[in-house]
C-alpha cells in the first residue's frame, strides 16, 4: 500500500510541476560577442537600425548619441508548494559620434532569482 501511495504522490507532484523559459530581445547578447558588422569608425546609425531594428533606448546630446539593446532570459520552475525564478539580463550600448560608431560594449545588466511558497497550500497540507 505504501508503494502505491508513493507512486501516486510522485505522479501528482510531476503533474502539478512545470517549467518555462522566456526570452526578450532578438539578439543573443549572453555570449558577450558583439555583432560582427559593428566596426568602429565605419558603421553608421542607419547600419545598426537596418541590422538590429529599433533600440530599447536612445539618447542624444550634441553630435553624440547612444543606442541600447537588451537581452533577457527568464527561467521558471513551478513546484507543488511554490515556484522558482531565475533571470539573466545583458545590455549592449552602441555609441556614435557624428553618426559613426565610436564605441560598442556588452554589459551584464543584472541577474536574479526568487522563490516563493504558497502559505495557503502549506496550511492545507498540514491539516
Amino acid at each position: 500500500m505504501r508503494r502505491k501511495t508513493a507512486i501516486a504522490t510522485a505522479v501528482v507532484v510531476s503533474l502539478l510541476s512545470g517549467c518555462a523559459v522566456t526570452t526578450i530581445g532578438k539578439l543573443d547578447l549572453s555570449t558577450g560577442q558583439l555583432p560582427p558588422f559593428l566596426k568602429v569608425g565605419q558603421t553608421t546609425q542607419q547600419d545598426v537600425l537596418m541590422q538590429l531594428g529599433e533600440p530599447l533606448g536612445y539618447r542624444e546630446h550634441d553630435d553624440r548619441s547612444v543606442m541600447s539593446y537588451e537581452y533577457v532570459r527568464d527561467q521558471y520552475v513551478w513546484l507543488v508548494l511554490g515556484s522558482y525564478w531565475q533571470q539573466r539580463a545583458y545590455r549592449m550600448y552602441v555609441v556614435f559620434d557624428h553618426n559613426v560608431l565610436s564605441k560598442a560594449e556588452i554589459r551584464r545588466d543584472g541577474w536574479g532569482f526568487a522563490g516563493g511558497v504558497d502559505p495557503q497550500l502549506v496550511q492545507l497540507l498540514i491539516r
